[in-house]
Protein backbone atom coordinates (compact mmCIF):
# COMPACT_ATOMS: atom_id res chain seq x y z
CA UNK A 1 0.00 0.00 0.00
CA UNK A 2 1.36 3.40 -1.00
CA UNK A 3 1.46 5.95 1.85
CA UNK A 4 2.24 9.49 0.75
CA UNK A 5 0.74 12.96 1.01
CA UNK A 6 -1.41 12.43 -2.09
CA UNK A 7 -2.96 9.13 -0.99
CA UNK A 8 -3.56 10.60 2.50
CA UNK A 9 -5.47 13.70 1.32
CA UNK A 10 -8.89 12.07 1.58
CA UNK A 11 -8.26 10.31 4.93
CA UNK A 12 -7.19 13.70 6.28
CA UNK A 13 -10.23 15.43 4.80
CA UNK A 14 -12.50 12.79 6.29
CA UNK A 15 -10.95 13.38 9.73
CA UNK A 16 -11.18 17.19 9.49
CA UNK A 17 -14.83 17.11 8.43
CA UNK A 18 -15.68 15.69 11.85
CA UNK A 19 -13.05 17.38 14.06
CA UNK A 20 -12.21 20.83 12.62
CA UNK A 21 -14.84 23.61 12.45
CA UNK A 22 -15.77 24.80 8.94
CA UNK A 23 -13.40 22.28 7.32
CA UNK A 24 -15.87 21.57 4.53
CA UNK A 25 -15.81 25.20 3.37
CA UNK A 26 -12.14 25.99 4.01
CA UNK A 27 -10.23 22.83 3.14
CA UNK A 28 -8.38 23.45 -0.13
CA UNK A 29 -9.77 20.63 -2.26
CA UNK A 30 -7.34 18.75 -4.46
CA UNK A 31 -7.68 19.19 -8.19
CA UNK A 32 -9.76 16.01 -8.24
CA UNK A 33 -12.24 16.01 -5.33
CA UNK A 34 -13.14 12.34 -6.01
CA UNK A 35 -16.36 12.69 -4.05
CA UNK A 36 -17.79 9.32 -5.07
CA UNK A 37 -17.00 6.80 -3.84
CA UNK A 38 -13.60 7.95 -2.48
CA UNK A 39 -14.55 10.92 -0.29
CA UNK A 40 -17.83 9.33 0.75
CA UNK A 41 -15.99 6.22 1.98
CA UNK A 42 -13.54 8.13 4.20
CA UNK A 43 -16.25 10.44 5.52
CA UNK A 44 -18.32 7.43 6.56
CA UNK A 45 -15.25 5.65 7.98
CA UNK A 46 -14.47 8.62 10.22
CA UNK A 47 -18.12 8.90 11.27
CA UNK A 48 -17.76 5.50 12.97
CA UNK A 49 -14.23 6.32 14.23
CA UNK A 50 -12.58 3.76 11.98
CA UNK A 51 -8.78 3.96 12.06
CA UNK A 52 -7.49 5.61 8.88
CA UNK A 53 -5.18 2.64 8.25
CA UNK A 54 -8.11 0.23 8.26
CA UNK A 55 -10.10 2.68 6.11
CA UNK A 56 -7.29 2.88 3.54
CA UNK A 57 -6.97 -0.90 3.42
CA UNK A 58 -10.75 -1.10 3.17
CA UNK A 59 -10.77 1.36 0.29
CA UNK A 60 -8.28 -0.82 -1.58
CA UNK A 61 -10.62 -3.79 -1.12
CA UNK A 62 -13.67 -1.69 -2.07
CA UNK A 63 -11.91 -0.52 -5.25
CA UNK A 64 -10.87 -4.06 -6.05
CA UNK A 65 -14.47 -5.30 -5.74
CA UNK A 66 -15.77 -2.37 -7.81
CA UNK A 67 -13.16 -2.95 -10.52
CA UNK A 68 -13.93 -6.68 -10.58
CA UNK A 69 -17.62 -5.98 -11.18
CA UNK A 70 -17.03 -3.20 -13.74
CA UNK A 71 -14.42 -5.20 -15.64
CA UNK A 72 -16.71 -8.23 -15.66
CA UNK A 73 -19.58 -6.16 -17.04
CA UNK A 74 -17.52 -5.07 -20.06
CA UNK A 75 -16.10 -8.57 -20.64
CA UNK A 76 -19.65 -9.89 -20.44
CA UNK A 77 -20.71 -7.55 -23.28
CA UNK A 78 -17.56 -8.08 -25.36
CA UNK A 79 -17.45 -11.88 -25.11
CA UNK A 80 -20.11 -14.54 -25.49
CA UNK A 81 -20.04 -15.35 -21.79
CA UNK A 82 -22.55 -15.71 -19.03
CA UNK A 83 -22.18 -13.21 -16.18
CA UNK A 84 -20.56 -15.70 -13.73
CA UNK A 85 -18.03 -16.70 -16.39
CA UNK A 86 -17.22 -13.04 -17.09
CA UNK A 87 -16.77 -12.57 -13.35
CA UNK A 88 -14.37 -15.50 -13.34
CA UNK A 89 -12.28 -13.98 -16.16
CA UNK A 90 -12.32 -10.57 -14.45
CA UNK A 91 -11.23 -12.02 -11.10
CA UNK A 92 -8.49 -14.10 -12.67
CA UNK A 93 -7.22 -11.11 -14.69
CA UNK A 94 -7.04 -8.79 -11.67
CA UNK A 95 -5.39 -11.50 -9.58
CA UNK A 96 -2.75 -11.98 -12.30
CA UNK A 97 -2.08 -8.22 -12.58
CA UNK A 98 -1.76 -7.73 -8.80
CA UNK A 99 0.39 -10.87 -8.46
CA UNK A 100 2.76 -9.73 -11.23
CA UNK A 101 3.07 -6.24 -9.75
CA UNK A 102 3.68 -7.66 -6.26
CA UNK A 103 6.32 -10.02 -7.61
CA UNK A 104 8.02 -7.16 -9.44
CA UNK A 105 8.10 -4.97 -6.33
CA UNK A 106 8.91 -7.51 -3.61
CA UNK A 107 11.03 -10.02 -5.55
CA UNK A 108 12.80 -7.98 -8.21
CA UNK A 109 12.76 -4.63 -6.37
CA UNK A 110 11.03 -2.87 -9.28
CA UNK A 111 9.19 -0.28 -7.15
CA UNK A 112 8.33 1.74 -10.26
CA UNK A 113 5.90 -0.94 -11.43
CA UNK A 114 3.74 -0.42 -8.32
CA UNK A 115 2.23 2.55 -10.18
CA UNK A 116 0.09 0.04 -12.06
CA UNK A 117 -1.94 -0.37 -8.86
CA UNK A 118 -2.66 3.36 -8.47
CA UNK A 119 -6.05 2.45 -9.88
CA UNK A 120 -7.02 1.30 -6.37
CA UNK A 121 -5.78 4.40 -4.49
CA UNK A 122 -8.06 7.28 -3.45
CA UNK A 123 -8.06 10.43 -5.63
CA UNK A 124 -5.92 8.82 -8.36
CA UNK A 125 -8.68 8.81 -11.04
CA UNK A 126 -9.27 5.08 -10.52
CA UNK A 127 -12.90 5.50 -9.47
CA UNK A 128 -13.65 7.71 -12.50
CA UNK A 129 -12.28 5.03 -14.81
CA UNK A 130 -14.19 2.21 -13.08
CA UNK A 131 -17.42 4.19 -13.35
CA UNK A 132 -16.64 4.82 -17.03
CA UNK A 133 -16.54 1.04 -17.61
CA UNK A 134 -19.89 0.67 -15.85
CA UNK A 135 -21.35 3.55 -17.86
CA UNK A 136 -20.01 2.07 -21.12
CA UNK A 137 -21.76 -1.24 -20.40
CA UNK A 138 -24.98 0.42 -19.28
CA UNK A 139 -25.12 2.83 -22.23
CA UNK A 140 -24.24 0.04 -24.66
CA UNK A 141 -27.14 -2.02 -23.33
CA UNK A 142 -29.51 0.96 -23.41
CA UNK A 143 -28.48 1.80 -26.98
CA UNK A 144 -29.39 -1.73 -28.01
CA UNK A 145 -32.94 -1.09 -26.78
CA UNK A 146 -33.28 1.83 -29.20
CA UNK A 147 -32.08 5.38 -29.63
CA UNK A 148 -34.81 7.03 -27.57
CA UNK A 149 -33.42 9.57 -25.09
CA UNK A 150 -35.61 8.22 -22.28
CA UNK A 151 -33.70 4.92 -22.40
CA UNK A 152 -30.52 6.67 -21.27
CA UNK A 153 -31.78 8.27 -18.06
CA UNK A 154 -29.94 5.79 -15.74
CA UNK A 155 -26.66 6.41 -17.57
CA UNK A 156 -27.29 10.17 -17.48
CA UNK A 157 -27.62 10.02 -13.68
CA UNK A 158 -24.38 8.08 -13.48
CA UNK A 159 -22.68 10.65 -15.75
CA UNK A 160 -23.82 13.52 -13.56
CA UNK A 161 -22.54 11.92 -10.34
CA UNK A 162 -19.27 10.68 -11.89
CA UNK A 163 -18.40 14.03 -13.51
CA UNK A 164 -19.29 15.90 -10.34
CA UNK A 165 -16.77 13.62 -8.64
CA UNK A 166 -14.03 13.69 -11.29
CA UNK A 167 -14.11 15.64 -14.61
CA UNK A 168 -11.78 13.08 -16.20
CA UNK A 169 -14.90 10.90 -16.57
CA UNK A 170 -15.84 13.08 -19.56
CA UNK A 171 -12.77 11.91 -21.49
CA UNK A 172 -12.90 8.29 -20.31
CA UNK A 173 -16.59 7.79 -21.14
CA UNK A 174 -18.69 10.66 -22.56
CA UNK A 175 -16.45 11.73 -25.45
CA UNK A 176 -15.48 8.16 -26.47
CA UNK A 177 -19.17 7.17 -26.39
CA UNK A 178 -20.08 10.10 -28.65
CA UNK A 179 -17.32 9.18 -31.11
CA UNK A 180 -18.16 5.48 -31.11
CA UNK A 181 -21.90 6.00 -31.68
CA UNK A 182 -21.17 8.52 -34.43
CA UNK A 183 -18.78 6.13 -36.17
CA UNK A 184 -21.25 3.27 -35.79
CA UNK A 185 -24.02 5.40 -37.32
CA UNK A 186 -21.85 6.28 -40.31
CA UNK A 187 -20.72 2.71 -40.92
CA UNK A 188 -24.27 1.40 -40.90
CA UNK A 189 -25.76 4.28 -42.86
CA UNK A 190 -27.91 3.24 -45.78
CA UNK A 191 -26.87 4.56 -49.17
CA UNK A 192 -30.07 6.57 -49.41
CA UNK A 193 -29.65 8.17 -45.98
CA UNK A 194 -27.80 11.51 -45.88
CA UNK A 195 -24.78 11.68 -43.61
CA UNK A 196 -26.35 14.52 -41.61
CA UNK A 197 -29.46 12.48 -40.89
CA UNK A 198 -27.47 9.39 -39.93
CA UNK A 199 -25.35 11.40 -37.50
CA UNK A 200 -28.41 13.12 -36.04
CA UNK A 201 -30.02 9.79 -35.27
CA UNK A 202 -26.77 8.33 -33.93
CA UNK A 203 -25.47 11.04 -31.63
CA UNK A 204 -28.72 12.16 -29.97
CA UNK A 205 -28.11 9.97 -26.89
CA UNK A 206 -24.47 11.09 -26.81
CA UNK A 207 -25.45 14.75 -26.63
CA UNK A 208 -27.89 13.92 -23.85
CA UNK A 209 -25.14 12.22 -21.82
CA UNK A 210 -22.68 15.04 -22.55
CA UNK A 211 -25.32 17.45 -21.24
CA UNK A 212 -25.55 15.43 -18.02
CA UNK A 213 -21.76 15.57 -17.71
CA UNK A 214 -21.87 19.34 -18.22
CA UNK A 215 -24.34 19.70 -15.34
CA UNK A 216 -22.03 17.62 -13.13
CA UNK A 217 -19.00 19.69 -14.12
CA UNK A 218 -20.77 22.99 -13.45
CA UNK A 219 -21.81 21.67 -10.05
CA UNK A 220 -18.23 20.81 -9.21
CA UNK A 221 -17.06 24.23 -10.36
CA UNK A 222 -19.50 25.79 -7.90
CA UNK A 223 -18.07 23.59 -5.15
CA UNK A 224 -14.45 24.13 -6.05
CA UNK A 225 -13.09 25.97 -9.07
CA UNK A 226 -10.68 23.77 -10.98
CA UNK A 227 -7.32 24.98 -12.22
CA UNK A 228 -7.34 22.79 -15.30
CA UNK A 229 -5.06 25.15 -17.21
CA UNK A 230 -2.09 23.81 -15.28
CA UNK A 231 -2.65 20.37 -16.80
CA UNK A 232 -1.69 21.38 -20.33
CA UNK A 233 2.08 21.26 -20.74
CA UNK A 234 2.46 20.50 -24.47
CA UNK A 235 0.61 20.73 -27.74
CA UNK A 236 -1.34 17.52 -28.46
CA UNK A 237 0.90 14.57 -29.42
CA UNK A 238 4.06 16.73 -29.24
CA UNK A 239 5.36 14.78 -26.25
CA UNK A 240 4.81 11.34 -27.85
CA UNK A 241 8.55 10.79 -28.51
CA UNK A 242 9.27 11.55 -24.85
CA UNK A 243 6.48 9.17 -23.78
CA UNK A 244 7.90 6.39 -25.96
CA UNK A 245 11.36 7.05 -24.56
CA UNK A 246 9.97 6.74 -21.01
CA UNK A 247 9.42 3.02 -21.70
CA UNK A 248 13.20 2.63 -21.85
CA UNK A 249 13.75 3.52 -18.19
CA UNK A 250 10.35 2.89 -16.56
CA UNK A 251 8.89 -0.60 -16.18
CA UNK A 252 5.50 0.96 -15.53
CA UNK A 253 5.60 2.96 -18.77
CA UNK A 254 6.88 -0.08 -20.69
CA UNK A 255 3.99 -2.24 -19.41
CA UNK A 256 1.37 0.36 -20.34
CA UNK A 257 2.70 0.90 -23.86
CA UNK A 258 3.41 -2.81 -24.40
CA UNK A 259 -0.19 -3.70 -23.51
CA UNK A 260 -1.44 -1.04 -25.93
CA UNK A 261 0.79 -2.50 -28.64
CA UNK A 262 -0.48 -6.02 -27.91
CA UNK A 263 -4.05 -4.84 -28.34
CA UNK A 264 -3.35 -4.91 -32.11
CA UNK A 265 -4.12 -8.65 -31.89
CA UNK A 266 -7.78 -8.26 -30.91
CA UNK A 267 -7.94 -5.16 -33.14
CA UNK A 268 -7.17 -7.30 -36.21
CA UNK A 269 -9.44 -10.13 -35.05
CA UNK A 270 -12.45 -7.94 -34.25
CA UNK A 271 -11.80 -5.66 -37.23
CA UNK A 272 -12.02 -8.66 -39.54
CA UNK A 273 -15.35 -9.65 -38.00
CA UNK A 274 -16.66 -6.10 -38.46
CA UNK A 275 -15.63 -6.12 -42.14
CA UNK A 276 -17.37 -9.46 -42.63
CA UNK A 277 -20.41 -8.22 -40.69
CA UNK A 278 -20.01 -11.23 -38.42
CA UNK A 279 -20.19 -9.38 -35.11
CA UNK A 280 -23.15 -8.21 -33.05
CA UNK A 281 -23.82 -4.44 -33.28
CA UNK A 282 -23.45 -3.89 -29.52
CA UNK A 283 -19.99 -5.53 -29.58
CA UNK A 284 -18.96 -3.34 -32.50
CA UNK A 285 -20.00 -0.17 -30.63
CA UNK A 286 -18.13 -1.26 -27.50
CA UNK A 287 -15.07 -2.01 -29.64
CA UNK A 288 -15.12 1.52 -31.07
CA UNK A 289 -15.67 2.94 -27.59
CA UNK A 290 -12.68 1.16 -26.05
CA UNK A 291 -10.22 2.22 -28.71
CA UNK A 292 -11.57 5.78 -28.76
CA UNK A 293 -11.09 5.99 -24.97
CA UNK A 294 -7.54 4.64 -25.30
CA UNK A 295 -6.53 7.10 -28.03
CA UNK A 296 -8.08 10.06 -26.19
CA UNK A 297 -6.26 9.13 -22.96
CA UNK A 298 -3.02 8.84 -24.93
CA UNK A 299 -3.62 12.38 -26.24
CA UNK A 300 -4.26 13.62 -22.69
CA UNK A 301 -1.05 11.93 -21.57
CA UNK A 302 0.83 13.68 -24.38
CA UNK A 303 -0.44 17.18 -23.48
CA UNK A 304 0.14 16.75 -19.73
CA UNK A 305 3.33 14.65 -19.71
CA UNK A 306 5.96 15.65 -17.17
CA UNK A 307 7.18 12.28 -15.91
CA UNK A 308 5.90 8.72 -15.52
CA UNK A 309 3.62 9.74 -12.62
CA UNK A 310 1.31 11.33 -15.22
CA UNK A 311 0.53 7.83 -16.54
CA UNK A 312 -2.38 7.90 -14.06
CA UNK A 313 -4.22 9.80 -16.83
CA UNK A 314 -3.67 6.84 -19.17
CA UNK A 315 -5.72 4.19 -17.36
CA UNK A 316 -7.83 3.47 -20.49
CA UNK A 317 -4.64 2.70 -22.47
CA UNK A 318 -3.74 -0.03 -20.00
CA UNK A 319 -7.09 -1.47 -19.01
CA UNK A 320 -9.03 -1.33 -22.28
CA UNK A 321 -6.06 -3.15 -23.84
CA UNK A 322 -6.37 -5.80 -21.12
CA UNK A 323 -10.13 -6.03 -21.73
CA UNK A 324 -9.62 -6.65 -25.44
CA UNK A 325 -6.91 -9.23 -24.78
CA UNK A 326 -8.89 -11.25 -22.23
CA UNK A 327 -11.97 -11.09 -24.47
CA UNK A 328 -10.05 -12.84 -27.26
CA UNK A 329 -10.12 -16.48 -26.00
CA UNK A 330 -12.72 -18.84 -27.36
CA UNK A 331 -15.80 -18.67 -25.09
CA UNK A 332 -16.03 -22.46 -25.19
CA UNK A 333 -12.60 -22.66 -23.54
CA UNK A 334 -13.75 -20.35 -20.76
CA UNK A 335 -16.87 -22.42 -20.24
CA UNK A 336 -14.72 -25.51 -19.81
CA UNK A 337 -12.61 -23.70 -17.19
CA UNK A 338 -15.50 -22.57 -15.07
CA UNK A 339 -19.05 -23.42 -14.27
CA UNK A 340 -21.50 -21.89 -11.85
CA UNK A 341 -20.31 -23.97 -8.91
CA UNK A 342 -16.62 -23.16 -9.38
CA UNK A 343 -16.83 -19.41 -9.99
CA UNK A 344 -16.89 -18.50 -6.30
CA UNK A 345 -13.70 -20.43 -5.50
CA UNK A 346 -11.16 -18.42 -7.56
CA UNK A 347 -12.85 -15.15 -6.53
CA UNK A 348 -12.59 -16.04 -2.82
CA UNK A 349 -9.02 -17.28 -3.25
CA UNK A 350 -7.99 -14.08 -5.04
CA UNK A 351 -9.29 -11.82 -2.29
CA UNK A 352 -7.74 -14.02 0.40
CA UNK A 353 -4.34 -13.76 -1.29
CA UNK A 354 -4.62 -10.02 -1.91
CA UNK A 355 -5.71 -8.90 1.55
CA UNK A 356 -4.37 -11.80 3.63
CA UNK A 357 -0.73 -10.76 3.24
CA UNK A 358 -0.18 -8.94 6.53
CA UNK A 359 3.11 -7.51 5.27
CA UNK A 360 1.15 -5.32 2.85
CA UNK A 361 -1.46 -4.15 5.33
CA UNK A 362 -1.32 -0.88 7.23
CA UNK A 363 -2.70 -2.07 10.59
CA UNK A 364 -0.35 -0.87 13.33
CA UNK A 365 1.91 1.05 10.93
CA UNK A 366 3.90 4.01 12.33
CA UNK A 367 6.65 6.06 10.75
CA UNK A 368 9.98 5.70 12.64
CA UNK A 369 10.45 9.46 12.21
CA UNK A 370 7.07 10.21 13.78
CA UNK A 371 7.78 7.79 16.63
CA UNK A 372 11.03 9.64 17.33
CA UNK A 373 9.23 13.02 17.37
CA UNK A 374 6.37 11.77 19.57
CA UNK A 375 8.73 10.15 22.09
CA UNK A 376 10.65 13.41 22.51
CA UNK A 377 7.66 15.72 22.16
CA UNK A 378 7.20 16.61 25.84
CA UNK A 379 10.89 16.42 26.79
CA UNK A 380 11.88 19.05 24.20
CA UNK A 381 8.73 21.16 24.57
CA UNK A 382 7.64 20.61 20.97
CA UNK A 383 4.40 22.36 20.02
CA UNK A 384 3.48 22.66 16.35
CA UNK A 385 5.76 21.55 13.54
CA UNK A 386 6.52 22.41 9.93
CA UNK A 387 7.74 20.18 7.11
CA UNK A 388 7.74 19.92 3.34
CA UNK A 389 4.63 18.66 1.52
CA UNK A 390 5.67 15.02 1.06
CA UNK A 391 6.56 14.66 4.75
CA UNK A 392 4.05 16.67 6.78
CA UNK A 393 0.81 14.74 6.23
CA UNK A 394 2.55 11.37 6.51
CA UNK A 395 3.84 12.29 9.98
CA UNK A 396 0.44 13.59 11.08
CA UNK A 397 -1.24 10.39 9.90
CA UNK A 398 1.32 8.20 11.65
CA UNK A 399 0.50 9.98 14.92
CA UNK A 400 -3.24 9.37 14.36
CA UNK A 401 -3.56 13.10 13.67
CA UNK A 402 -2.26 13.98 17.17
CA UNK A 403 0.68 16.00 15.82
CA UNK A 404 0.08 19.27 14.01
CA UNK A 405 2.73 19.54 11.30
CA UNK A 406 1.78 21.96 8.53
CA UNK A 407 3.25 21.87 5.04
CA UNK A 408 5.60 24.67 3.97
CA UNK A 409 8.28 25.40 1.39
CA UNK A 410 11.75 26.83 2.08
CA UNK A 411 11.27 26.23 5.79
CA UNK A 412 8.64 28.86 6.60
CA UNK A 413 6.69 29.74 3.42
CA UNK A 414 3.02 28.69 3.62
CA UNK A 415 2.13 26.11 0.95
CA UNK A 416 -1.58 25.64 0.28
CA UNK A 417 -2.28 22.49 -1.72
CA UNK A 418 -4.77 19.89 -0.55
CA UNK A 419 -4.79 21.17 3.04
CA UNK A 420 -6.70 23.53 5.33
CA UNK A 421 -5.32 27.12 5.35
CA UNK A 422 -7.14 27.79 8.64
CA UNK A 423 -4.69 25.55 10.48
CA UNK A 424 -1.79 27.96 9.92
CA UNK A 425 -3.64 30.33 12.27
CA UNK A 426 -5.66 27.90 14.44
CA UNK A 427 -4.62 25.04 16.68
CA UNK A 428 -6.02 21.80 15.24
CA UNK A 429 -6.99 20.48 18.70
CA UNK A 430 -8.23 23.79 20.09
CA UNK A 431 -9.52 25.78 17.17
CA UNK A 432 -9.96 28.98 19.19
CA UNK A 433 -6.25 29.05 20.04
CA UNK A 434 -3.25 30.07 17.96
CA UNK A 435 -0.77 27.37 16.95
CA UNK A 436 2.85 27.72 18.02
CA UNK A 437 5.24 26.32 15.42
CA UNK A 438 8.60 25.82 17.11
CA UNK A 439 10.23 23.04 15.10
CA UNK A 440 10.95 22.09 11.50
CA UNK A 441 11.46 18.55 10.20
CA UNK A 442 14.43 18.71 7.85
CA UNK A 443 14.89 15.78 5.45
CA UNK A 444 17.49 17.66 3.42
CA UNK A 445 15.21 18.37 0.45
CA UNK A 446 14.43 22.03 1.19
CA UNK A 447 16.53 25.18 0.95
CA UNK A 448 16.38 26.58 4.48
CA UNK A 449 18.29 29.81 3.88
CA UNK A 450 15.15 31.92 4.45
CA UNK A 451 14.30 30.04 7.64
CA UNK A 452 17.79 30.53 9.08
CA UNK A 453 17.82 34.20 8.05
CA UNK A 454 14.53 34.81 9.84
CA UNK A 455 15.08 32.61 12.90
CA UNK A 456 18.81 32.12 13.29
CA UNK A 457 20.29 28.71 14.18
CA UNK A 458 18.08 26.17 16.00
CA UNK A 459 18.34 25.91 19.78
CA UNK A 460 18.45 22.11 19.55
CA UNK A 461 18.73 19.48 16.81
CA UNK A 462 17.08 16.10 17.36
CA UNK A 463 18.55 13.40 15.12
CA UNK A 464 15.83 10.96 14.04
CA UNK A 465 15.57 8.28 11.36
CA UNK A 466 15.16 9.82 7.88
CA UNK A 467 15.39 13.46 9.07
CA UNK A 468 16.59 15.94 11.68
CA UNK A 469 14.19 17.94 13.84
CA UNK A 470 15.28 21.59 14.17
CA UNK A 471 13.90 22.99 17.44
CA UNK A 472 13.80 26.79 17.76
CA UNK A 473 13.66 28.81 20.96
CA UNK A 474 10.84 31.03 19.67
CA UNK A 475 7.87 30.48 17.32
CA UNK A 476 8.76 30.27 13.65
CA UNK A 477 7.49 33.26 11.67
CA UNK A 478 5.51 32.11 8.64
CA UNK A 479 5.57 33.94 5.36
Amino acid sequence: MVINSDSLVLPRMGWEMWHVPHAWQHFQWPRVPSLFPDMLWFWLAESVRLDWRVALDGFFLLSLCLMTACLASVIWRMGDLAWPQALFVSSFTLAAVVACVSAGVHVQGLRDVSGLLELFLPAYHGSAFMLSLLAATLANWEYGRGGRIANFCPTACLCLVATFSDPLFVTTFAVPFALSTGLFALRHRKDTTPVRVALKDGIGPSLFLLGACTVGFVGQELLYKQNLGGVFKHFPLLALPEILYSACFSVRAFCCLALFALSIIPFIRIGAKISAKAIAPYKERLFYHGYAASIISLCILSVSYVDVSVYRYALPVTWWSIIFLVSCPDPAAVRKMSDYAMVCLPCAFMYFVLIGNHGNRLAGWHSPLESCISQNHDRLGLRGGLAQYWLSRKLEASSDWALQIEQVTDGNHIFIWGNNPDLYAHDVHGFDGMPVFNYFVDDGKEDLATLYRDMGPPAHVLHCPEADVLVFGQPVRLR
